[in-house]
């Protein structure tokens, strides 16, 4: 398991020695790393995919883990969440049809090309006819867009 730099031992003493933490407290620290560790894994889409396919996403026991995560998103938490995209994809794998369709590599690239075209720009300058500052960027709901892209596949098909 990594160890992360902002999980640090306790403080020293004002006699220079080291304080021993109490099992108690290590085996939380342990838990803690593990399942940050895990939730920012959850920001590759390809880990996504390897769960999907390990069958994991048919395990309830392992949905109800993927619920209890969400105190992730507490302030306490969420700072030391270091890939906020994770947080999204939690968000997505507590929908039934996300779970569905991460086992299809198609969409899986999909995932990984739309989220590589927002690393490329999302720093770039809008052009001034696109000033969202007054209502706010436009908000997709993920839902809807694999919905529309289901529904094209059945369109081409029949066509």
């Amino acid at each position: 398991m990594q160890q992360y730099p902002t999980i640090l031992p306790p403080p020293a003493r004002p006699d220079g020695t080291q304080p021993i933490r109490s099992e108690e407290k290590e085996n939380n620290l342990i838990r803690f790393q593990a399942e940050l560790e895990f939730v920012q894994c959850l920001s590759n889409p390809q880990y996504i995919h390897s769960l999907a396919t390990q069958g994991y996403f048919q395990k309830q026991s392992f949905i109800n883990y993927l619920k209890y995560l969400e105190y992730w998103r507490d302030p306490e938490y969420i700072k030391y969440i270091i890939f906020p995209t994770s947080l999204i994809y939690l968000t997505l794998l507590q929908s039934d049809l996300f779970r569905a369709r991460s086992s299809d590599i198609g969409f899986i690239n999909e995932l990984i090309r739309v989220g590589t075209k927002h690393h490329e720009t999302w720093r770039v300058e809008k052009p001034s006819g696109s000033d969202t500052s007054a209502t706010g960027p436009t908000k997709i709901d993920v839902k809807d867009q694999i919905d529309k892209t289901q529904t094209q596949g059945h369109d081409e098909d029949e066509g």
